[in-house]
């Protein structure tokens, strides 16, 4: 007899506006330009995503000095501008940048250029607040939480941008103790809203459900906040990227579930997952 789980899905969910254009500008690339075709970086954090392309033939390179001719695909996350000038004439540039990245790097660039300490509230490894950082020509800051910033050093002016996928709770709590350390302060909202919704909308759906299961890549940032912001509610969180995954999971005893996804989690891994929720004995 299959479960009778009750399943809450979010309307917010599978790719992002910015993830569909970089799949798309790929598969364009895979039918018309130069061989091979090479990602420059993860073009997105979903190991299912970049798997289906590499069977396609896309290889994947981490630095532009493994290039081999051909085209590079840069990923949704950009990369520093000294990196694009290091890339011969001779190779086709598909630049699939998410343009609300691209509009960071250029705001970051911007204040840089005035003079401005540029702040960058982010994770510091990650490949999108690298990017945002060598348009400042790699002088800006990384802050990453409230800690960070009260052990920042006061300038006198200050510019201040978030990496796309942070929290606005985090990107506020920083900005509250930088506005009492430095004596002028720009910030931008740079946050992206499709993933503003995402965050908003699970709040909702946890005031209804007794459990989330969160669909995407452990190394996705935006689906690391989804599960972040689950157990900041004491609700349990699985998190899983695949239908297989799931095997693990006992969500037989937990109803309602609520179902979220990160913005590069694919639709089909997500009917896969749902399939075997319903499905479940």
């Amino acid at each position: 007899m299959a479960s009778k789980i009750k399943i809450i899905i979010a309307k917010n969910i599978g790719f992002c506006s910015g993830v569909r254009r970089a799949i798309l500008i790929t598969e364009k690339s895979l039918k018309t330009d130069s061989k091979p075709i090479q990602f420059l970086g993860s073009l997105v954090h979903n190991e299912k995503v970049i798997e289906k392309f590499i069977k396609k033939g896309v290889k994947f390179i981490k630095d532009v000095k493994e290039a081999k001719g051909g085209t590079i695909v840069i990923q949704t996350h950009g990369v520093p501008p000294n990196l694009s000038k290091k890339i011969g004439q001779q190779i086709v540039i598909r630049d699939a940048t998410c343009p609300l990245v691209k509009k960071v790097q250029l705001i970051a660039n911007s204040l840089y250029r005035k003079g401005h300490k540029v702040i960058i509230v982010g994770d510091k490894d990650h490949a999108e607040t690298k990017s945002i950082k060598g348009w400042s020509e790699s002088q800006a800051l990384i802050i990453e939480n409230k800690n960070q910033a009260r052990k920042l050093a006061r300038y006198k002016k200050v510019g201040v941008v978030a990496q796309t996928t942070q929290s606005l709770d985090n990107v506020n709590r920083v900005l509250k103790i930088l506005k009492n350390k430095v004596e002028k302060i720009k910030y931008f909202n740079t946050l992206c809203p499709e993933v503003q919704a995402r965050q908003k909308e699970l709040n909702s759906i946890l005031k209804k459900v007794n459990g989330i299961l969160v669909i995407g890549s452990r190394s996705s940032a935006n689906t690391k906040r989804l599960v972040e912001i689950t157990k900041k509610s004491k609700k349990p969180v699985w998190w899983v990227n695949s239908s297989e995954e799931l095997k693990r999971k006992k969500l037989n005893n937990v109803s309602p579930l609520g179902v979220v996804s990160g913005t590069s989690t694919p639709d089909w891994i997500i009917r896969e997952v749902i399939n075997k929720l319903k499905n479940t004995k």
